[in-house]
């Protein structure tokens, strides 16, 4: 899992020769393309040089998004789940607010729209917190809120989708709402 989430800072770092936008999971597009050029079309035997890495960042499963000038992630620590921000030029941490109490490792990316971002937990919390602190807009929990229930042992592996003036996620749950 440690290798998982430092392969996604690794092509993270990608990002500080060109920073570009990817505000969430696979892309703009969410489509998994870069319009990035001047990429190596052949790998060197060993592989590309690390750029930098991260220690004491937390554990989990989640990939990351990049905006505003800014790393983002869900990562397990010593407290629950929480929402990390690393500066893209020195890559320290600028902040970070727990999503969840749940010692569980996340597993989904967070979205980033304008000056918001939206995170789920493995145990379906969702927080929408402000880009620029870390600072709670509002939560909602699957299954205290919508009645979602969880059937895998997976938990919730959850990217939330933003379209126009939605949030759309998938609870687990026959539900319609509405929330910004």
């Amino acid at each position: 899992m440690k290798t998982v989430l430092s392969t996604s800072l690794l092509l993270a770092a990608a990002a500080l020769a060109a920073p570009t936008e990817w505000p969430q999971f696979r892309g703009p597009a969410r489509d998994g393309i870069s319009t990035e050029t001047g990429l190596l079309k052949e790998w060197p035997k060993d592989g590309p040089p690390l750029a930098w890495q991260i220690k004491g960042l937390g554990r989990g499963l989640a990939s990351v998004a990049i905006s505003g000038g800014k790393i983002l992630t869900v990562a397990k620590r010593k407290d629950g789940q929480f929402l990390v921000a690393l500066d893209l030029a020195t890559q320290k941490e600028l902040w970070s607010t727990r999503v969840s109490e749940s010692g569980e490792e996340p597993q989904g990316a967070p979205s980033v729209d304008g000056h918001l971002i939206y995170a789920v937990s493995k145990d379906g919390r969702v927080l929408c917190c402000e880009a620029s602190d870390g600072r709670e807009v509002w939560r909602k929990d699957f299954t205290k809120d919508f009645g979602g229930k969880m059937m895998s042992g997976w938990g919730y592996a959850e990217s939330p989708l933003v379209d126009g003036d939605k949030v759309i996620l998938t609870p687990a749950a026959t539900m319609r709402c509405s929330w910004r």
